[in-house]
């Protein structure tokens, strides 16, 4: 068995269970309920603002922020806030104001994708719909399952990922949104409490302020060092890496969970109240995973914990501090912010194949016993593609980049522009913008990971063209700005009508000419032909 980081108590594994247990009934309680797929995949349409909050919040901070967000922590320190997790609160109030307008525009719409498929046709649809399904696959979260199985029962990385996919398929495909729902609002209450516990309880037994840096010290060598953790614009992450992480935040508004559960809202209101009541939640939450990796830093330069990776650190403080029972408390917290996350996406996604491309694209008079079943194995496939990946990338961070990358490149410029935009959107604007955003962001991960080099210093993939260096994540950065201007390009560009007059004119003189031309062309060649023979002839007579 694998080295376990955190000692659990017996007590603390009765809590565990017996929130997995709890989790799998509400799944089962809930299914008796359904009658229809509106209420499987939409709860009925009827979500109120305290539910809106649990869901919206705990589908958004899954184990994404706890280990990565607490990652960058340990090595950036403060800037991991400002940088990095700031700029989603900003958008997370954007996205408060723009919510309750996307509700009205489409107040019988169920995804982000059905609105590509309304402004701009069926191709742009299948773009949407394919970044979507990409971006809710579940990898951080199946990954973030595997390294805390690992750190509290020593369990194999793979082993870890089968099991937390199949107690949270197992729920989801019973009870859908409205299972969902109920076991996110427990899951936010949970995740909340028990960060903030563990925040105040580890600062305070460290000994504050002065022990904290006093331990970054030892673990960086130089009182300067230790200076950057609490410096705003500081760290060892290049401006433009921070830029991208940055950037990232933009997923927010092009969140296919966030949409569904827009309009699965009860009504506008519920969306804006929901959204004012969870961004300092949001804020409260990124401030905690911050300072719980820069404490896990500390703790090490201290001797406190040993020397573990960077996404351990946060568990080994946590273990060192809690006593047990809130132990417990905790990890079933942070499996709940794994759980809370990874059932919203596996039913996004489900419902990405089933009501977006099969109900919407392949058989529109399909039933609604068929259009869930349908989501259901949908399900199975994305939890499929969320173990694989899980294997293939080698950080949590990489992972966030890469799915941000592809939803904002693809969904965010002509959803928005078609839903907000006072004039008729263009077909071939959306369908240029999705297809060259989609296969850009394919071609540019493909690329820096097979092709580029990894970097030891900074644990990236970097491409060199010149004396150039492009990391993994500036993707976003590249491709995003030549989405905007394919857009702007073909919807900015107007045939006046003499300029077709014009392009008709053309278009009649080539006409003519080649029309000349298949005329003319044969029957000059037959008097060459003949000019040629009658000179063949003259000179065989000169020869007789």
């Amino acid at each position: 068995m694998d080295e376990i980081i955190v000692q659990l108590h017996v007590v603390d594994w009765l809590i565990i269970l017996g929130y997995v247990a709890f989790m799998i009934f509400i799944g089962f309680y809930v299914s008796k309920k359904q009658k229809n797929f509106d209420d499987y995949f939409m709860a009925g349409r009827s979500l109120t603002a305290p539910l809106l909050v649990g869901t919206l919040v705990s589908t958004f901070y899954g184990l994404d922020t706890l280990f990565g967000t607490s990652e960058v922590g340990f090595y950036e320190g403060i800037s991991a806030f400002f940088a990095y997790s700031l700029p989603y609160t900003v958008l997370y109030a954007v996205m408060a104001v723009l919510a309750p307008k996307f509700k009205k525009a489409f107040p019988e719409g169920t995804t982000m994708q059905e609105i590509a498929f309304k402004k701009y046709g069926k191709p742009a649809g299948v773009m949407t719909s394919v970044a979507s399904f990409l971006y809710s696959t579940n990898t951080m979260e199946m990954m973030g399952i595997g390294f805390i199985l690992h750190m509290i029962a020593g369990i194999p990385f793979f082993w870890g990922t089968l099991i937390g996919a199949a107690v949270i398929l197992v729920y989801t495909w019973t009870g859908g949104l409205w299972a969902v729902t109920f076991t996110d609002f427990i899951q936010f209450v949970s995740m909340m409490i028990t960060v903030g516990i563990a925040l105040i309880i580890g600062w305070n037994a460290i000994g504050g302020f002065e022990n904290v840096f006093a331990g970054l010290v030892e673990w960086t060598g130089s009182v300067e060092d230790a200076g950057y953790y609490f410096s705003v614009g500081a760290g060892y992450l290049t401006p433009w890496t921070l830029v991208a992480y940055s950037v990232t935040a933009f997923a927010v508004l092009a969140e296919p969970a966030f949409f569904q559960r827009m309009f699965a809202a009860a009504g506008p209101k519920e969306i804006k109240k929901a959204f004012v009541v969870g961004i300092p939640m949001w804020l409260a939450f990124d401030w905690a995973v911050t300072f719980l990796g820069i404490l896990g830093a500390a703790a090490i330069g201290l001797g406190i914990i040993p020397e573990v990776e960077a996404n351990e650190a946060l568990f080994a403080i946590v273990g060192q501090y809690l006593p047990v029972g809130l132990l417990g408390v905790f990890v079933a917290g942070v499996l709940a912010a794994a759980m809370s996350t990874a059932d919203s996406y596996f039913l996004v996604a489900g419902g990405v194949v089933g009501f977006d491309l099969y109900k919407g694209l392949i058989n529109p008079n399909a039933s609604d016993k068929k259009v869930e079943m349908v989501t259901k194995y949908a399900m199975l496939v994305s939890a499929a593609l969320s173990i694989w990946l899980a294997f293939t990338f080698e950080r949590i961070m990489e992972v966030w980049v890469f799915q941000a990358t592809i939803i904002v490149t693809t969904a965010l410029i002509p959803v928005y522009f078609g839903t907000f935009s006072k004039k008729t959107p263009k077909k071939i604007a959306g369908t240029l913008a999705t297809g060259f955003g989609l296969i850009a962001s394919l071609i540019w991960y493909v690329w820096t990971n097979f092709f580029g080099v990894w970097s030891e210093d900074w644990e990236v993939y970097v491409i060199k063209i010149g004396n150039i260096e492009l990391w993994q994540e500036y993707g976003i950065l590249i491709i995003t700005p030549i989405v905007l201007v394919i857009y702007l390009l073909q919807t900015l560009s107007v045939k006046k009508p003499l300029q077709r007059r014009r392009h008709n004119m053309v278009w009649d003189v080539f006409n003519w000419i080649f029309g000349i031309m298949c005329i003319v062309g044969p029957l000059a060649l037959i008097a060459w032909y003949f000019k040629a023979a009658k000179a063949q002839l003259k000179n065989l007579n000169k020869s007789e």
